[in-house]
């Protein structure tokens, strides 16, 4: 909100300049043309008459000639470079403080797994488990399981909350995921996730082979 209002500010001091600028042009350029046609009416003695052609000048195009006009547009343009550069960097800023707290976010939970164990039943593989957090307190938290072949290719995957939607540093909440249509499985592996990223684990338990 502030830059904005730096920024309309600056564009209307700027204008303003431009406008000053050429109002001045403006008028020394009539007083010049004043003079070279009474000097002309002069010579001529007929003040009356319109000035000869030997004192009309060539009109100028743009700004030629006009110094405190060239002076405003240059001092209009320096200011809106200026102004883009700053809201350029704002928004780098603002990504980069963006990244740095999701990193935080995800830095600052951790958990260890102390438990788990699977279940199969048909074509279903159920996985539970028990977590605990060490970390700081954090939202929601989703446990995703990933199911491999015996020769490591991937068969599926599934996802779900842990039971606690929130839980406390120290404190300690149970998972269950359960993945359909599962018919061979070698090997599984767990991760934890938050809308930020994935969160950082210890396995605290014993390696569980999976059998058939």
């Amino acid at each position: 909100m502030v830059l904005v209002i730096v920024t309309i500010t600056a564009v209307g001091v700027a204008i303003a300049a431009a406008a000053y600028a050429w109002r001045i042009a403006r008028v020394e350029q009539l007083r010049a043309e004043a003079r070279v046609a009474a000097l002309a009416a002069a010579i001529d003695g007929t003040p009356d008459e319109t000035p000869t052609t030997m004192f009309e000048r060539a009109p100028r195009s743009g700004l030629q000639g006009r110094p405190l006009l060239k002076l405003g547009v240059g001092f209009a343009m320096a200011v809106l470079v200026i102004v883009l550069i700053a809201m350029s960097g704002d928004r780098h800023r603002a990504a980069a403080d963006e990244s740095r707290t999701a990193t935080s976010e995800r830095s600052s939970q951790e958990l260890e797994l102390l438990a788990m164990r699977h279940v199969r039943s048909g074509e279903n593989l159920t996985v539970t488990g028990l977590v605990r957090n060490r970390g700081a307190a954090g939202g929601s938290i989703l446990a995703v399981v990933f199911v491999f072949d015996r020769d490591g290719g991937f068969v599926a995957s599934g996802r779900a909350p842990l039971e606690f939607e929130a839980i406390a540093q120290g404190d300690e909440s149970p998972f269950q995921v359960t993945i359909p249509d599962v018919k061979e499985v070698g090997r599984y592996r767990v991760s934890f996730r938050t809308a930020a990223g994935i969160v950082p684990h210890v396995d605290r338990r014993a390696v569980l082979q999976v059998s058939n």
